[in-house]
C-alpha cells in the first residue's frame, strides 16, 4: 500500500494545532527520543562535516544498516546478516561495537591509546565512554572524540568495501588507517603543526598543542 502521513498521538483525527499543544503540555504523555549527544562533542571543527553528519545519523539510528533496511521492507529477513560472515544480524550497535571483526578495531585502538573501557549497549554510551576513558581534561577528550569518529568512519568505509568491492582489510590495517586519518584531521586545525606522523603513531597525546 502507498505511504501516508500519520500523526501518532491521534491517528484518527490527524494533526491539529490543538492536538499538538495538548501533546506538548500533557505530562502523562511520554515522547520517546533517542539519547542526545552534546553538540560540542558532535560538531567538532577538526572533524570533516560529512563525518559529523555520519555520526549524527549513527547516533539517531538513521544509517541504512541491514536491520533498518529490513524494517523498511527493502531487504528480506535472511539478508540482515553482517558482512563479516559470522552469522550475526547487522545492526548499528553490532557493526560499530560488538562485531567480532570490527570489535577488534576498537580493542586495538584502546591498546594504542593506553586506555581501558567496555562496549556499552548503545552507540551514544559507547561514544561518551570512549571519549572520557583517558580522563576529563578538555584536550584529551578532544583527541579521544576525534579518534572515535575516525574509527567509526574507517569501519563504515571498510563495510562498504566488503559489500561493493569484495575487498577486505585486516584490523591491523584498519588501525593504521585510523592513525593516519586522525593525524590529518587534527593537523588541519593549525596553520603550522610541528609534529609528524611518526610522532603521532606511538602516542597522540604527546602531540597535543
Amino acid at each position: 500500500m502507498d505511504d501516508v502521513w500519520s500523526w501518532a498521538p491521534d491517528p484518527a483525527v490527524g494533526y491539529t494545532v490543538r492536538g499538538a499543544y495538548r501533546t506538548l503540555t500533557d505530562e502523562t504523555i511520554v515522547i520517546h527520543t533517542a539519547p542526545a549527544v552534546p553538540a560540542a562533542l558532535l560538531w567538532r571543527k577538526h572533524v570533516p562535516l560529512k563525518v559529523s553528519i555520519f555520526g549524527w545519523c549513527l547516533f539517531r539510528n538513521r544509517l541504512p544498516t541491514k536491520v533498518n533496511l529490513f524494517r523498511m521492507r527493502i531487504i528480506q529477513h535472511d539478508a540482515q546478516l553482517c558482512v563479516t560472515g559470522y552469522g550475526m544480524i547487522k545492526s548499528d550497535v553490532h557493526l560499530f561495537s560488538s562485531c567480532s571483526v570490527f570489535g577488534q578495531v576498537w580493542h586495538l585502538a584502546r591498546q594504542w591509546l593506553g586506555v581501558h573501557s567496555s562496549d556499552p549497549a548503545t552507540i551514544v554510551d559507547h561514544f561518551t565512554q570512549f571519549g572520557t576513558s583517558s580522563g576529563f581534561a578538555k584536550s584529551r577528550c578532544s583527541i579521544m572524540c576525534l579518534i572515535w569518529f575516525a574509527s567509526s568512519w574507517v569501519i563504515q568505509k571498510e563495510m562498504n568495501a566488503r559489500i561493493f568491492r569484495v575487498k577486505e582489510s585486516t584490523p591491523i590495517q584498519l588501525l593504521k588507517n585510523i592513525k593516519l586519518l586522525s593525524f590529518w584531521w587534527y593537523k588541519t586545525q593549525f596553520v603550522v603543526y610541528y609534529y609528524k606522523f611518526y610522532d603521532w603513531c606511538p602516542n597522540p597525546f604527546l602531540c597535543l598543542v
